[in-house]
């Protein structure tokens, strides 16, 4: 059951999300952000005493909801956890657009939240990851591999999708955003990774 300071913590975080999305966080205000929680800057001040406190704890939700999708899918064998986590991450980032933007302005810029946000989430989700791999490696399951590259090959194969949004809506002939296009996102990110990862290396011959 959701508490009523649950909720109010919420609406501020959504509401944050909104505002430094939208204008970056030097133009951002907590006024604003107040105004669109519906709630007086005294209470927004109660759950976050800075607007560098409220983007932190924006950035580590957003962040939080991914290593969540691989801890749901780590027990599954190799190529079929691997598949579920493509699909678990795809339908984040397409219900997480402003989160996802955020955080990879953060990551990009070197901002000053990113170290935080590396020790207590990246760093540990990269290692059970990692050792992920480095287990299906040695079993077998996958050819051998910098599992350093697979995960920067998983992120990059779902998250870029996104970042491509307004581009796609202009180039592509349907909606990004609709179910039967993430549904193809998640099936082309998954044949590409799993055709590297099991498949045959190098190119194919063509036999005459």
């Amino acid at each position: 059951m959701v508490s009523d300071a649950d909720d109010v913590r919420t609406r501020i975080l959504d509401a944050a999300e909104e505002v430094f999305a939208a204008r970056g966080f030097a133009a951002a205000t907590t006024r604003e952000i107040g105004t669109r929680a519906g709630v007086g800057k005294r209470m927004l001040f109660y759950y976050f005493p800075t607007k560098a406190s409220v983007y932190a704890a924006v950035l580590t939700r957003a962040v939080t909801g991914l290593v969540q999708i691989h801890t749901r899918f780590r027990e599954e064998p190799g190529p079929v956890g691997l598949a579920d986590a493509i699909a678990g991450i795809t339908h984040f980032a397409a219900a997480n657009l402003r989160a996802l933007k955020l955080l990879v302005r953060e990551i990009m810029d070197g901002g000053p939240h990113l170290a935080d946000i590396v020790d207590r989430h990246l760093r540990p989700l990269f290692a059970a990851a990692s050792a992920e791999v480095e287990r299906n490696v040695a079993e077998g399951v996958f050819r051998p591999n910098d599992p350093m590259h697979v995960l920067l090959n998983v992120g990059g194969l779902t998250l870029f999708y996104f970042l491509n949004v307004p581009l796609l809506e202009l180039l592509w002939d349907r909606e990004p955003l609709s179910p039967a296009a993430l549904a193809e996102r998640a099936a082309a990110a998954c044949d590409c990774l799993l055709y590297g990862l099991v498949g045959q290396t190098g190119p194919r011959r063509v036999t005459p």
